[in-house]
C-alpha cells in the first residue's frame, strides 16, 4: 500500500491557524482584567518554566520539544492544584493586575486572614496555593516549604483530601526537579492513603507513578512488577478504565523499550493500539503507533515504521495534534534518511524545523 505525502501547506496553514488563535485568545484576556480586588496574580509572560524553554529553543532534535510539553504538562497541574477564591474582601491586594504597594501580598494577607479567624482549612489551602504560585515562578525550594507548612496543618485536622492533594504536589515538584528519591516517597505516601481510604482511582494512579519513576531510574524489575501486579488489574478489573489499561500498555512498553526487550515492547504497543481503536480514542492510537514505529526502528524495520508513523500524521492532521506532528516529522526524517531516499529525509526535516520553531514560539 502507497502512501502519497500530505501536503506541507496545509500543515503548516494548520499550525499557523492554531498560534494566531492562541495569541488571539491571550490579546482579549490580557484587555479583559477583572473590576474587583482578586488574589489571582496575572500569570507572568516571562516565568521560570518559560525561561526554561527560551534557553533550550537553540538545541538540535526533539529533546527542546519534550522538555516543553513536560514544563507545559507541569503547570497545568500544579495551576489546577490551587484553590483559592476568587475574590479578596480586604483594601489591598491584587486590583485589576497590579498589587498595590501599600500592602503584604494577596496571599500574606489571607494567611493574616485565616490564622486570626482559626480557620485551619482555608490556611492550609492559602499554603498550597502560595507554593503553587512559587513553583511556577521557578522557585521550587520556597514551594517545598510552603507544601510542607500546608501538609502539617492538614495532617494536624486530619483534612485526608488535601493531605493527597499536598503529597501530589510535592511528587510532582522533586520529579520535575530530577529528584526522584523524594517523588517515591511522597507517591508511596499516596497508596498508603489511598489504601486506607480505599480510593481505587488515586491508588491506581499512584501505582502508575511510581512505575514511571522507576523506570526513569532504570528500576525495571520494580516498574513492571508494579504495572503487571497492582495497577493494571486494578484499571482494567475492579475501575474497567480502558484509559488507564492502554497506559499501562503504554508505560510497560517504555519499560521493555529502555530494556531492548523489543518483543515484549513491541506487544504492548500493539495491546495498546488496539484498546484505542476500540474505544476509537484517536490520540491513543496516535500516540502508540509512535512508539511502535520507535521499537521498529530500533530493530531495523524501517520500512514498517514508516507505514506507522504515516497513519500517525494522517491521523494528527486530522485531529490538529500540533504536539504529535512535530515528533512525527523529526520521525519521518530519520525512516527516509534509513531508507535511503535524502529528498524525503530533507523535506520532513525542514517541516520539522518549521513546525518546532512555531511550537516553541508560544512558549515566549
Amino acid at each position: 500500500m502507497s502512501y502519497k505525502p500530505i501536503s506541507f501547506s496545509i500543515l503548516f496553514l494548520s499550525i499557523s491557524g492554531s498560534i494566531s488563535f492562541a495569541a488571539h485568545v491571550k490579546t482579549e484576556m490580557n484587555s479583559m482584567t477583572p473590576g474587583h480586588w482578586s488574589v489571582i496574580p496575572p500569570v507572568s509572560m516571562y516565568d521560570s518554566l518559560k525561561l526554561q524553554i527560551k534557553k533550550a529553543i537553540p538545541e538540535p532534535g526533539i529533546h527542546p520539544v519534550k522538555d516543553y510539553l513536560n514544563a507545559l504538562q507541569f503547570r497545568e497541574q500544579l495551576r489546577a492544584s490551587a484553590d483559592l477564591p476568587s475574590v479578596f474582601p480586604t483594601s489591598a491586594g491584587v486590583y485589576n493586575g497590579f498589587l498595590g504597594s501599600d500592602s503584604l501580598s494577596a496571599y500574606d494577607q489571607l494567611l493574616f486572614l485565616y490564622r486570626n479567624l482559626g480557620d485551619r482549612n482555608a490556611e492550609a489551602s492559602v499554603l498550597n496555593s502560595y507554593a503553587v504560585s512559587h513553583a511556577l515562578k521557578g522557585n521550587m525550594d520556597q514551594a517545598v516549604l510552603l507544601f510542607n507548612e500546608s501538609l502539617g496543618l492538614n495532617l494536624r485536622i486530619n483534612n485526608r483530601t488535601a493531605i493527597s492533594k499536598n503529597y501530589l504536589n510535592l511528587a510532582r515538584v522533586y520529579k520535575f526537579s530530577g529528584n526522584f528519591p523524594e517523588a517515591i516517597k511522597y507517591n508511596h505516601a499516596i497508596v498508603d492513603i489511598a489504601l486506607d481510604t480505599r480510593n481505587n482511582v488515586m491508588l491506581a494512579e499512584a501505582y502508575m507513578n511510581l512505575a514511571n519513576l522507576w523506570t526513569s531510574e532504570g528500576k525495571y524489575k520494580e516498574a513492571e512488577a508494579i504495572i503487571l501486579k497492582k495497577a493494571l488489574p486494578l484499571y482494567y478489573y475492579r475501575l474497567h478504565d480502558k484509559i488507564g489499561t492502554m497506559k499501562c500498555y503504554d508505560q510497560l512498553a517504555e519499560t521493555y523499550q529502555q530494556q531492548k526487550r523489543f518483543s515484549e515492547a513491541k506487544w504492548f504497543n500493539i495491546q495498546s493500539n488496539m484498546v484505542a481503536r476500540k474505544i476509537n480514542n484517536p490520540s491513543g492510537i496516535v500516540y502508540s503507533l509512535i512508539n511502535l514505529a520507535h521499537v521498529k526502528m530500533a530493530i531495523g524495520d524501517y520500512q514498517l515504521a514508516l507505514r506507522d508513523i504515516r497513519e500517525a500524521e494522517q491521523l494528527s492532521v486530522k485531529n490538529k495534534y500540533t504536539h504529535n506532528l512535530v515528533e512525527i516529522k523529526n520521525d519521518l526524517s530519520e525512516v527516509y534518511k534509513k531508507l535511503g531516499d535524502s529528498g524525503a529525509a530533507n523535506s520532513a526535516f525542514s517541516e520539522f524545523i518549521v513546525l518546532k520553531d512555531a511550537l516553541l514560539r508560544t512558549a515566549l
